[in-house]
């Protein structure tokens, strides 16, 4: 079915009133050392790449913490970008990763590292510490790569969108049956990974990796998946697939993601799925009965 016959969400999943009352906070290491990866700095991630660094700069002045901020991306950045994407001309033909570390690097006055090569792996030096993967990336392929590299209690927040509609997902932790994520009244101390919340993003089956079925962003959102099967995000943009909005408000919930695992410590959801065409927006909350779905 095409988009433009579906209209409004009219399968948006409504959420239990009281799901947000009886979430739980997620609660994760307290590690001195913090690696921040992003991997991806074109459409939602050249948005996200400040307030990355914003977080890392608080973490590091307010809360002494040792911060270390990665970017990866191995395309450069051409004309058809600076139209939606958050870069100018004068960055015409440098790499995308490069640009946006020398340019808040220089604003916030830290070192920000660049790689201008597709995210491969995890390199050893990153585990030992707090890792985030922060994944703005636009198929299967990338994200493979970032799910075979989530061991060691690596967190990975993931974003994905389309012309008007996306999500933000969030896996952090052991996800394993064996380990109970309740242990701490109060807290939750793991979520299930991006690619366990939605196999077909990795383009795996509808069941989840334990066998257990996983809601599909077709269910959920009413939509197909945000997958966007080897067409990339500025060539979507020109074909008018991609809206000019829609990736700042992706890069906007990412951030707050980031802001409440990181900062204020105060995280109660795993997964949004925003829609701008229907003013559409809902989340699915740290619950018992959310995450034990995944603990089967």
């Amino acid at each position: 079915m095409a988009e433009s016959d579906l209209g409004v969400l009219d399968k948006f999943v409504v959420a239990d009133p009281f799901s947000y009352v009886n979430a739980l906070k997620l609660i994760l290491p307290l590690d001195r050392k913090i690696s921040l990866l992003q991997v991806g700095c074109g459409g939602t991630g050249s948005w996200l790449a400040p307030a990355v660094v914003r977080v890392g700069k608080i973490l590091t002045e307010k809360f002494e913490r040792e911060v270390e901020i990665v970017f990866f991306d191995p395309d450069v950045v051409e004309e058809k970008n600076i139209f939606r994407q958050n870069f100018c001309a004068a960055e015409i033909g440098k790499n995308k990763a490069s640009a946006l570390a020398e340019r808040y690097g220089q604003a916030w006055g830290i070192e920000i590292g660049a790689v201008d090569q597709a995210f491969k792996e995890l390199n050893r030096l990153f585990y030992g510490t707090m890792a985030f993967i922060i994944g703005c990336v636009d198929n299967d392929k990338a994200r493979k790569a970032i799910s075979k590299c989530i061991q060691g209690g690596v967190a990975w927040l993931d974003c994905g969108n389309t012309k008007s509609y996306g999500q933000v997902l969030l896996g952090a932790g052991q996800c394993s049956g064996s380990k109970d994520p309740f242990t701490l009244p109060g807290f939750c101390g793991w979520l299930p990974y991006p690619h366990q919340q939605h196999p077909e993003l990795i383009g795996k089956s509808e069941l989840a990796n334990n066998g257990t079925p996983a809601h599909s962003l077709q269910e959920i959102a009413g939509r197909n998946p945000v997958v966007t099967d080897g067409i990339s995000c500025a060539e979507m943009a020109m074909q008018d697939s991609q809206g000019l909005a829609i990736n700042q408000r992706m890069a906007a919930e990412a951030a707050d993601y980031l802001v409440r695992i990181l900062i204020t410590h105060d995280l109660r959801k795993f997964a949004t799925y925003i829609d701008l065409e229907s003013g559409s927006c809902t989340s699915r909350y740290i619950t018992e009965k959310e995450i034990r779905e995944f603990a089967k």
